[in-house]
């Protein structure tokens, strides 16, 4: 256990977004993608929950990554599990890109682009501050879907299907947990963005690694129910707010 913060940083970014940037899920593809970008030491933890990869970053840097896909662990004191330098392959936490050298960091600028096209290649933004694109997030559940039945048997295509879902929840809850914020805690819809925050929250929490895809399916679908009660609350508040 090491902490952030002294000799690095940490930007902990989620397996949805980079393997949509890197294009791929595979190890070797997605390591051979983050050594070109990032240039730097980075574990991958697929294990976990979540499913994570830990960029290690100049210590102050990336201080603007601060939503739930993409967040700095740092510079308050994280304890942040690290492997031996020789653990390089599954099982448990390895080195996807192991240091080169005791000073070894991500190019923050990498972490970035990386991060940027990760989202980009998960869903559209829309324009200014509004947050995601909800219209494009639907299509998309639509269609994760309606391939669903082409891909009964395909582990890979499942896997797949579950990392573009969690994609768009976790672009999704950060405008939620906006919206609980600026409600007063009196209105009766903040009971609703509650229970969606909450819902949101564990559904991502839900372990992805499942070795049917039958079953890995049905988590797509509720990942995509989630969506979708999420996207109709959101376009719900955005018609009752008052106009500017």
């Amino acid at each position: 256990m090491l902490p952030t913060g002294r000799v690095f940083d940490t930007v902990r970014v989620s397996a949805a977004i980079v393997h949509a940037a890197a294009q791929s899920g595979d190890s070797g593809a997605v390591g051979a993608y983050l050594a070109r970008v990032l240039d730097g030491p980075v574990i991958h933890d697929a294990y976990d929950t979540s499913v994570w990869y830990y960029a290690l970053v100049p210590p102050g840097s990336c201080a603007h990554h601060r939503a739930p896909d993409a967040t700095l662990l740092g510079p308050d004191p994280t304890w942040l599990g690290v492997p031996a330098v020789h653990r390089t392959a599954r099982p448990g936490v390895y080195w996807l890109l192991p240091p080169r050298h005791r000073a070894d960091h991500c190019a923050p600028a990498g972490v970035d682009e990386v991060i940027h096209h990760g989202r980009h290649r998960i869903t559209e933004w829309g324009p200014g501050p509004g947050g995601p694109d909800l219209d494009t997030i639907e299509r998309g559940c639509r269609d994760l879907l309606d391939g669903s039945a082409d891909h009964a048997h395909d582990l890979a295509a499942a896997t797949e299907s579950t990392l573009r879902a969690r994609g768009y929840l976790m672009l999704l809850l950060p405008v939620l947990e906006d919206a609980e914020a600026r409600i007063p805690s009196d209105a009766p819809a903040r009971s609703r963005v509650l229970l969606a925050v909450t819902d949101a929250k564990r559904q991502l929490d839900l372990a992805t690694r499942e070795a049917n895809p039958t079953r890995q399916y049905a988590h797509v679908r509720r990942l995509v129910d989630c969506c979708h009660g999420c996207v109709k609350l959101l376009r719900e508040l955005d018609a009752q707010a008052p106009a500017r």
